[in-house]
């Protein structure tokens, strides 16, 4: 009993997952998180309340929403995906090198994902071709 109930829901949660861009969000929510977590690395406490680390968390956390939106809202995929890359390359600028260089191409792979994914179309159902009835061959009549 539990390990159907188990198989179906993993194939509900595969089904969802085929349904939209997730390893780009995926991806997105990793580089939103790595960017986030630099300003206090080891020490979980802000060491510098400037520009870079008030920025690192707001971009951080935009970049965590905008993977929760590839997610949610998939048919603004392009959207998404061309604001995230604006975070990212405003992370580099301001915020510790983008999360030391790794979160913001993280980010830029993420978005770039997110851009180029489309939805799978179901193919339509094929149908037997009836047989068409053969027609007896007409002669001309004679001129």
């Amino acid at each position: 009993m539990f390990a159907g109930a188990l198989a179906r829901g993993l194939g509900s949660v595969a089904a969802w997952t085929r349904r939209r861009p997730f390893w780009a969000g995926c991806l997105l929510v990793a580089a939103g998180i790595e960017i986030l977590l630099v300003p206090v690395a080891g020490t979980w406490v802000i060491v510098h309340t400037g520009v870079g680390g008030y920025a690192g968390f707001l971009l951080g956390l935009f970049l965590v929403a905008m993977g929760l939106g590839l997610w949610f809202a998939s048919e603004q995929r392009f959207v998404i995906a061309v604001l995230a890359i604006l975070a990212a390359l405003a992370a580099f600028v301001l915020s510790n090198l983008g999360g030391l260089l790794v979160g913001s191409l993280v980010a830029i792979v993420g978005a770039s994902m997110g851009s180029a994914w489309t939805p799978r179309r179901p193919s339509p159902p094929q149908q037997p071709q009836k047989p068409r009835p053969r027609q007896p061959l007409r002669s001309r009549p004679p001129r």
